[in-house]
């Protein structure tokens, strides 16, 4: 298979000089492509509000409409995992934003804002609901604040609830920012606070005296001064006895009231009462300031904005500050004692990117959600609300958007048949549950044979490894897999199922974290644990094949801490590397070898060693050993995460790693086949000096590839080369270089070099993941898939006919790439940017001097007179929607991509012998997505493929649905111009349903027109506006190969579908012929949509056409389930009185079984067409009204038919289908219901009689495909 693997990046140390026209490391976007960053990553507004219920649900409210992608506006209810709670109804939700939210003791739910409506129902900014979201009409605020915004909300004991804001009225009664209302909503009048504030009040708490705390921007109350603070009685007026003396200085915006009656306040303010209280500080129950509180120098710049106090005493600390807290670096975000120092456990790593944390909520485990307008939080998108333990560390998998892996990859398996196995702490993949352990096809959706409606592992995966007879081996955390005990070690099949032969006993009593397989197929585990089935080993141990303790491997005593890393060498010694700092009593801090036996390797000595864990281990090809981890020191010299060591242990200074990694870990270590080395992990800083985000490449020599770029937003874990040499890499990431890409991803590069020197390759012939370049002429180029092409000027690669160069980078140099006829050059990268010359070649069918044929430039800058020098200078055209054909005198116009051009064939050809004709594009390559624009609806545009490759029908077709009718038209030569003019007859026309030609299939040597949804490189084609606007065509409909011709009939074995379809012909017995397609599609309908094609104006004797709102149809797509009573209508026109024949030109094996029967309006007759043509007798005239398709119950019920033709008898009896063969072998049988979807299917049966039971349907047509051991096929219909 060629595979999809090219670039374009050159080996300096190789080719000393070239240009780069393509950065390494871009993402591979037909990767697991549902993970397209549409859905998002959370909220896409500001999280305002969060209120937790008693059952753990989350209500949130805010400024958003939609949660990863799903429309809900500005507020949803959250189940405990993060998911959206559809019980929550809100209906069509609110109009404006949610700023406050309540929760009453009964459940029932306040919530206010500057919203007006509630599912259709007036809510003046204040509004209750009940607890599953309906509108509570015993609390009235249809009127409620006519202005401003609630911004908080509280309730007294007795049931009252008093309300703060921006709002100057309540049902359009004064009372300027405060109000207090009855538990029906109306306004209580006895609260009497006067001309309250002119200024905003933004939070409200109830003391438990009763008293009212009011904060916010004010600085006066009811006319007296109060800076931004003021204590109310429970009447509303005014408490002298709270003491502020001269206030805040700067808006307070929040408050938390202790158990004991302190008043913790959060805001701008820089001082108290003229005293330093740098936004943040404790009051006593009186107003004044606690000095017991120590905040210190508080917070450096920018505000406090919301407080919350657990249930512990302890204070988290939200808002936009950053900088320092009493000397302390924060961000955000900060926990505090009771006292108002920092809890010394609480780490958020980066914690909230930018902007502001605005609400938090806390549960009765101690896990915290972080709610805001901040949108990445510890580096990963995470947007505005986070879930965090009471330790600061982030909760991943919580709002997970339900793309890609919700929780860590930790190990990744690229299969050979381009399927990767996945293990980690995930639960879900796209959505979809997968316990930890989950294997992916090759374009990264999810494989569904897979361990098929298993539980999979019940802990984290760690590691996985593939023995050589296709089964693989797990380790991790788990104890369980499938349900069935197997502690942290089990061996699986292919199918994700258990293999019973591999025995592990008790397994182990700890992590395992590395495996290994060694030639002899022993298998080496290391990790945390102890013992395995029984016996005592420390960390590591080697198994026999079938499970059992290699008694052989003999450790000692082992490691004294963790093994994270197994390399085995090509002599057979063992590298470990891990948390260790001796092996059987011996020193070695980090890193040890063994001999093939177990014992220690004496000739490799590390010294002192590191000073820290080692991660990550991997060989160059020179046995020189990469090392990785988080140690900052090897041997006592100064080396930061890296180094490399020679083959004894030393260290080798050669390796220019300069200053290492200055931040965070390296994980894993990848070294390419041309010795670069990939290193991923946690590091965020720099490495030598250069900003390196998780993921870079290195030279050989340990400098920076400055050639590769793929940042992380967090930690990669785990990465490995596919069988074509793109790289796979697992994480706890979402996003590569701003690429959504949720935990797994997959990128290009180039992994290696060779070049053509005119005698022999210096790296071996061209393949996947190799830079290629062309010193030489090379005469006899085959179908080869390359990382990038390079040809040097002057010389020539001739790529041979109907083979394929496949690129996955550009296509560069001064040299010329010839294509011959039908070759392609294939890329699926719309990025690239090619440099290089191509000459393609073309060959037309055999044509007359005044045949003419539409082409489309494949390359940059040609003109039609290039193309066909010797066509007469007024026969290049163009065609216009309106204007219809237009010359272009002498062709020198430039022929746009994308369009299309009618060219007639040379003036020296002849008008009676048929001659073939053979242009050659000449120009730059066009790459990449290439827009047409349609200005004219429901007219005729003649584009064109833009590509030097084939491109998919069905694809452009889909992707344009919104703009064209569906019907692609091409030009044929089936008939001479007559006086000038051309047949609209000469035209094949293809839709998503098939194609229909311009010959009958009955008439082999003829029957080569007919269109397969492959639209050739040069081809230019028509199609009709549907709308106004620009179509475009993209690498992704680019197919690798089927570039020989413009048209060509497809085999059955190109059909990715079975398909329910027949064509039918019209014609005189003569010259004149017209067929058409009728079929069924689960996409298509009974109206007019783009599974039908309206015929064009026909110039031939006789015209036919099916009928669909009085349009005339070549193909017409019917919409599934095909039922037997359904009918069709036929027209037909004549120019003259004749004779006509009507027959089935063919049909899909599905349709085998069911007769098809024309109805004659005017013979008043029944034929069935599917025993025979059916002839007749016209007058001259047009027909509409006179024939009509239906079908016949020829096979249906639970009885015995025989076709002694087909020599296959089925029967239906007992719930049982039997098939009989009285001539060849039963070799397959398949089922399908009558939409097309498979029920059954069984191959290899090589018997003459087949009984079916216990087929998963239930009163229904199905159709039985029986494929005989010659290859022939039969398809019966039966009631089952």
């Amino acid at each position: 298979m060629i595979r999809n693997l090219f670039y374009s990046l050159i080996l300096l140390l190789l080719i000393p000089s070239s240009n780069l026209f393509a950065q390494q490391g871009k993402v591979d976007r037909t990767f697991n492509a549902f993970d397209d960053g549409q859905n998002g990553d959370g909220f896409d507004g500001a999280v305002r509000t969060l209120l937790l219920q008693k059952n753990g649900s989350l209500i949130v409210g805010g400024d958003y409409l939609s949660l990863n992608g799903f429309p809900v506006s500005y507020l949803t209810r959250l189940n405990p995992n993060g998911s959206i709670d559809e019980s929550f109804n809100t209906g069509t939700g609110f109009n404006g934003k949610i700023y406050a939210s309540y929760l009453q003791p009964d459940g029932k739910i306040i919530l206010g804002g500057n919203f007006t409506m509630y599912n259709g129902i007036n809510a003046g900014r204040l509004i209750r609901l009940n607890p599953d979201g309906s509108y509570d009409p015993t609390f009235n605020t249809t009127v409620g604040a006519t202005t401003g915004i609630v911004y908080d909300i509280t309730m007294q004991s007795d049931g009252k609830i008093i309300i703060v804001g921006s709002f100057s009225k309540y049902t359009n009664t004064t009372v300027n920012r405060v109000a207090r209302l009855f538990s029906n909503g109306t306004l209580d009048s006895s609260f009497l606070t006067g001309s309250g504030s002119t200024l905003n009040i933004t939070h409200v708490k109830i003391a438990d005296d009763e008293k009212v705390i009011l904060t916010g921007n004010f600085i006066t109350f009811n006319g007296i001064s109060a800076n931004r603070i003021v204590r109310l009685n429970s009447n509303g007026s005014f408490d002298f006895t709270f003491n502020c003396g001269d206030g805040f200085n700067d808006d307070v915006n929040a408050i938390a009231l202790q158990s004991d009656g302190k008043i913790v306040l959060g805001g701008n303010f820089t001082s108290f009462n003229n005293t330093v209280a740098n936004r943040l500080v404790r009051l006593n129950v009186d107003g004044t300031k606690d000095e017991s509180f120590q905040t210190g120098s508080g917070f450096s710049k920018e505000g406090v904005q919301i407080l919350k106090i657990d249930l512990n005493g302890d204070l988290m600390v939200g808002g936009s500050f950053t900088g320092l807290y009493n000397s302390n670096d924060v961000n955000r975000l900060v926990f505090l004692n009771p006292d108002g120092t920092v809890k010394s456990n609480f780490d958020i790593g980066s914690g909230p990117a930018s902007a502001s944390v605005l609400c938090l909520e806390f549960d009765e485990e101690g896990s915290w959600f972080v709610g805001g307008s901040f949108y990445v939080f510890n580096g990963l998108n995470q947007g505005r609300l986070a879930k965090i333990n009471n330790e600061g560390e982030h909760d991943i998998g919580y709002l997970s958007s339900g793309i890609g892996f919700e929780n860590s990859v930790l190990s990744l398996l690229p299969l050979p048949n381009q399927k990767t196995m996945v293990g980690g702490n995930f639960n879900k993949f796209n959505g979809v549950p997968v316990s930890r352990i989950t294997c992916l096809l090759e374009d990264g959706s999810l494989d569904p044979s897979f361990n098929a409606g298993k539980s999979g592992a019940n802990n984290l995966v760690k590691t996985i490894v593939l023995q050589t007879d296709g089964k693989v081996i797990i380790g991790g955390n788990f104890t369980k897999y499938n349900d069935i005990n197997s502690n942290r070690i089990v061996r699986i099949l292919s199918n994700g199922e258990i293999d019973n032969s591999f025995n592990s006993g008790d397994g182990f009593n700890s992590q395992v974290y590395a495996l290994a397989i060694q030639n002899d197929q022993k298998i080496i585990v290391a990790g945390a644990f102890t013992k395995y089935n029984g016996t005592s080993l420390n960390r590591i141990v080697r198994l026999l094949p079938d499970g059992s303790k290699d008694t052989s491997f003999n450790i000692g005593l082992g490691a004294d801490g963790t093994i994270e890393a197994i390399v085995i060498q090509s002599d057979g010694k063992i590298l470990l590397g891990g948390h260790f700092k001796t092996f059987n009593t011996q020193s070695f801090s980090g890193l040890v070898r063994l001999n093939s036996d177990g014992s220690i390797d004496s000739s490799f000595n590390i010294q002192n060693g590191f000073d820290k864990y080692v991660y990550a281990l991997a060989l160059q090809s020179n046995n020189k050993i990469i090392v990785g981890g988080t140690f900052l020191t090897f041997n006592g010299i100064p080396e930061k995460r890296i180094v490399r060591l020679n083959s004894d242990g030393s260290l080798d200074t050669t390796f220019e790693s300069g200053t290492g990694f200055s931040k965070g870990d390296v994980r894993s270590i990848l070294v390419q086949p041309d010795d670069r080395i990939l290193v991923g992990g946690a590091f965020s800083g720099t490495y030598n000096n250069t900003v390196s985000s998780r993921l870079i490449r290195l030279m050989p020599s340990g400098v920076f590839d400055n050639s590769f770029t793929a940042p992380l937003n967090n930690t990669l874990f785990d990465m490995k080369f596919s069988e074509d040499y793109k790289l796979v890499i697992g994480g706890n990431f979402n996003s590569i270089a701003g690429i959504s890409k949720h935990r797994i991803a997959r990128l290009k590069l180039c992994v290696n070099t060779t070049v053509w020197n005119g005698k022999i390759w210096s790296n071996g012939p061209p393949s996947v993941g190799k830079d290629v370049y062309f010193k030489q002429d090379f005469p006899q180029l085959t179908t080869t898939a390359i990382c990038g092409c390079n040809i040097d000027q002057g010389k020539t690669v001739t790529l041979l006919e109907k083979n394929t160069l496949e690129v996955e980078f550009a296509y560069t140099g001064s040299g010329t790439l010839v294509l011959e006829d039908s070759a392609s050059l294939y890329q699926s990268d719309d990025d690239m940017v090619n440099t290089g010359i191509i000459h393609l070649i073309r060959k037309t069918k055999p044509v007359i001097r005044y045949d003419m044929t539409y082409w489309s430039s494949p390359v940059d800058k040609q003109t039609m007179k290039d193309f066909s020098p010797d066509t007469l200078g007024d026969k290049y055209y163009w065609h216009d929607p309106i204007s219809n054909w237009i010359i272009d005198f002498n062709g020198t116009m430039d022929m746009v991509p994308g369009q299309g051009y009618c060219i007639r064939a040379p003036q020296n050809y002849s008008i009676t012998d048929r001659t073939i004709f053979e242009g050659t594009f000449k120009g730059i390559p066009n790459n990449g997505k290439v827009d047409a624009e349609f200005k004219v609806v429901n007219s005729l545009y003649l584009i064109g493929n833009p590509y030097p490759s084939a491109i998919n029908a069905d694809l452009f077709i889909k992707n344009n649905s919104s703009k064209i009718q569906g019907a692609l038209y091409f030009w044929t030569h089936n008939t001479p111009p007559s006086n000038g003019k051309y047949s609209a007859d000469d035209c094949v026309v293809y839709n998503l349903l098939g194609g229909v030609g311009i010959s009958s299939s009955l008439n082999s040597a003829n029957y080569t027109t007919t269109p397969d949804g492959t639209i050739a490189s040069g081809q230019g084609f028509f199609v009709r506006s549907k709308a106004v606007g620009f179509i475009e065509f993209n690498n992704n409909m680019r197919i690798k190969a089927r570039n020989s011709s413009f048209f060509r009939p497809s085999s059955q074995s190109e059909l990715k579908n079975e398909k329910f379809r027949f064509w039918l012909n019209l014609h005189n017995g003569k010259n004149a012929l017209k067929q058409i397609l009728l079929g069924y599609d689960k996409e298509a309908s009974n109206s007019l949509d783009y599974y039908d094609a309206v015929s064009l104006s026909s110039s031939q004797e006789i015209d036919f056409y099916s009928i669909v709102e009085n349009k005339k149809l070549v193909i017409q797509g019917r919409a599934m389930p095909w039922t037997e009573s359904d009918s069709i209508n036929l027209g037909y026109k004549t120019t003259a009185k004749t004779t006509l024949n009507l027959e089935i030109d063919h049909q899909d094996p599905l349709f085998e079984g069911i007769s098809i029967f024309l109805v004659d309006r005017i013979l008043n007759k029944c034929h069935n067409l599917s025993e025979s043509p059916y002839q007749f007798d016209s007058e001259a005239g047009t027909f509409n009204n006179r024939f009509s398709i239906i079908y016949a119950n020829k096979t249906l019920g639970n009885t015995t038919f025989e076709d002694s033709s087909k020599g296959i008898l089925l029967s239906v009896k007992n719930h049982t289908i039997n098939i009989e063969s009285f001539d060849e072998r039963i070799n397959e049988v398949i089922i399908f219901d009558i939409s097309g979807n498979e029920l059954y299917k069984k191959n290899k049966l090589q018997s003459k009689k087949i009984a079916i039971q216990d087929l998963f349907s239930s009163h229904q047509v199905l159709l039985v495909k029986v494929i005989f051991e010659n290859g022939k096929s039969v398809s019966k219909k039966v009631v089952f």
